[in-house]
């Protein structure tokens, strides 16, 4: 048994340490233009050793999106769940993905290119996979509006609508932030995003 735990481990930090190298070959020279032999010298790893983790190019890359978006996501609903008040977990939604896109800024200049949109093999059940799994986020923030609305903290409008305009403000500032040369902290924005998304942008003449 022990072993067999032992065994998991050393190839968990196989997969970890060729998945984290393969972020920074990919944001430097893009997917089309790295090879699998770049990724084995970077992690430390004979080429032959690289395809028995990972069937080929396309499914490393595949696993690496997956992997860090399911993070991502998991990450926002964990915080967002520390939270009982609506606003906090608005604030904590917001939060967490920021802070996730500081933390791996490469990662996300990735997704911003969208290489995965040019793919072959497997290109369709990936881009099935990420909108399902970004279907379920967006369900969990409407979950988080309705229970706002419910408690009478936000006003009676359609929820969905109202989460998938938190993602959108989220996701533009975000965007945003990766294409800047010289980088403030992403961090800063957080009470501008709270507060464009909880009062809009009129201003209120009384």
């Amino acid at each position: 048994m022990e072993k067999a735990k032992r065994k998991e481990r050393e190839y968990n930090l196989r997969r970890a340490e060729i998945l984290e190298q393969a972020v920074k070959i990919f944001a430097a020279k893009g997917f089309h233009n790295t090879t699998m032999a770049e990724i084995a010298r970077a992690s430390g790893f004979a080429v032959g050793s690289i395809y028995l983790l990972f069937a080929s190019k396309e499914h490393l890359y595949t696993e690496m999106l997956n992997q860090k978006l399911n993070a991502m996501y998991s990450g926002i609903r964990k915080l967002a769940a520390r939270e009982v008040d609506i606003v906090k977990k608005i604030e904590r939604m917001v939060i967490s993905q920021f802070h996730f896109v500081e933390k791996n800024a490469e990662f996300c200049s990735i997704f911003i290119r969208g290489d995965h949109l040019t793919l072959s093999e497997g290109s369709i059940e990936l881009r099935e996979r990420m909108m399902a799994d970004y279907a379920a986020h967006i369900a969990f923030v409407e979950a988080v509006m309705s229970e706002g609305i419910r408690a009478g903290a936000l006003k009676g409008m359609d929820p969905r609508m109202m989460a998938s305009a938190l993602a959108g403000i989220i996701n533009s500032c975000a965007s945003k932030w990766l294409t800047m040369t010289e980088r403030t902290p992403l961090m800063n924005h957080i009470p501008f995003v709270v507060d464009i998304f909880l009062k809009g942008v009129k201003k209120d003449a009384h």
